[in-house]
């Protein structure tokens, strides 16, 4: 929030009764927010600078500077406000720049509870300790990186023929390609009906087209040199996560599996975003045994951008409790339990993450409950043979 104040919201559209209908509709909520509404991305940019905002939501097709253009300067300027995309029909070709450019979609027309609904939550900070840090971090993040070998990788095996459990496959190896198309799956506005889905539905429903263009269009934002040594950190931490990732399939319920699998390949996504090379900014202050930018936790990061992108609760609350205990219920682990559970598993392999101990005690607790039990599964096996998986991946190949 901006200081003791109510939160500022501003809204843009070129067309005044646009305007003029949305300050009707949200009138109930004037006790609660603060509303600017400006003509133009122009506008939008003028009282940007003169004062502080929480959220923008901005149309899409607008003369001079289009929605695109405007909240791409809204995350190089002020990254720590949260952004909307509320527009109708946009041009095919125009919606790469949407995806990349804001945090949450939605189409004309919307009924007013939805615009509200979203707005309240992009107001919603999810680390009380470091609040405007965390945000300034995590909104400036349009997409997320990957070190150039591995995205070289997964898009050499995303060809435009290739099968949809293939492709599926490679988007789980890289963590910034499964955390966008999470965010895109979330939104009627790219054509999804929002529902629980496995990464290979999301790709069959969005297209092998789609996928490329959405890593054509990560590779294409500005990026410095990568180090070496933080990019070797990073493939371990990678490795971990792919193998916690096959290990929670087996695991998960199956009503929990897409949501389980999801979350451990994006339990590491703080770390690659505080890790990755910016151009053009300062060079942070990377603490990486503190595990820390800035001061700042890598793992809320992390956590922070999934909430602004509107990933799934089930799935951001595992990324934020993957180091946190877990005692779950007798009727069934759930998914952050099931993360826990694959992730204490890995780190008995050679795919485990120097940086996180083994719990012991926790971990046979965890084996012991009904749910594997029932199973009859040597689940150190099977942690071992996802392990090796993992790490067959990274060899020549990548299959």
């Amino acid at each position: 929030m901006c200081g003791n104040t109510k939160p500022s919201v501003l809204f843009v559209d070129d067309e005044q009764n646009i305007l003029d209908g949305l300050r009707r509709s949200l009138r109930g909520k004037r006790g609660e927010w603060e509303m600017a509404f400006a003509t133009g991305g122009e506008r939008a940019l003028d009282l940007l600078a003169e004062s502080p905002y929480d959220v923008i939501v901005s149309d899409m097709r607008m003369p001079r500077m289009d929605g695109a253009a405007l909240l791409t300067r809204v995350s190089e300027h002020h990254p720590q406000v949260g952004r909307v995309v509320l527009s109708g029909h946009i041009d095919p070709d125009a919606t790469i720049r949407v995806a990349i450019a804001g945090h949450r979609f939605l189409t004309k027309p919307s009924m007013t509870e939805q615009v509200a609904a979203v707005v309240d939550q992009l107001l919603v900070r999810t680390s009380s300790e470091h609040d405007s840090a965390v945000r300034r971090i995590a909104g400036g993040v349009r997409a997320i990186p990957s070190p150039p070998q591995q995205r070289d990788r997964v898009l050499g095996l995303i060809a435009p023929d290739v099968d949809a459990a293939v492709a599926a496959h490679a988007v789980l190896h890289d963590v910034g390609l499964t955390a966008k198309l999470l965010q895109l799956s979330n939104s009627r506005f790219f054509g999804f009906q929002p529902r629980n889905s496995s990464i290979e539905s999301i790709v069959h429903s969005i297209g092998i087209p789609m996928v490329q263009a959405v890593i054509q269009a990560g590779q294409a934002l500005p990026v410095a040199a990568w180090d070496p040594a933080i990019e070797r950190h990073l493939e371990a931490a990678r490795r971990h996560s792919v193998a916690t990732a096959y290990l929670v399939d087996q695991i998960a319920s199956p009503a929990n599996r897409p949501h389980a699998q999801a979350a451990a390949i994006l339990q590491e996504v703080g770390r690659l975003i505080c890790l990755a090379p910016t151009a053009g900014d300062p060079a942070p202050d990377v603490d990486l045994a503190g595990q820390t930018r800035d001061g700042v936790p890598f793992r809320d990061v992390g956590v922070e951008l999934l909430h602004l992108w509107g990933i799934h609760p089930p799935i951001v609350a595992a990324v934020a409790h993957r180091d946190t205990p877990q005692s779950p219920d007798p009727s069934g682990l759930g998914v952050t339990a099931s993360v826990r559970t694959a992730h204490l598993l890995v780190q008995r392999t050679e795919s485990a993450f120097p940086d996180a101990g083994p719990a012991t005690e926790e971990l046979a607790e965890l084996l012991s409950h009904p749910q594997l039990r029932a199973r009859g599964v040597d689940w150190g096996r099977a942690a071992e043979e996802a392990s090796r998986r993992a790490g067959e991946w990274a060899g020549r190949d990548g299959r």
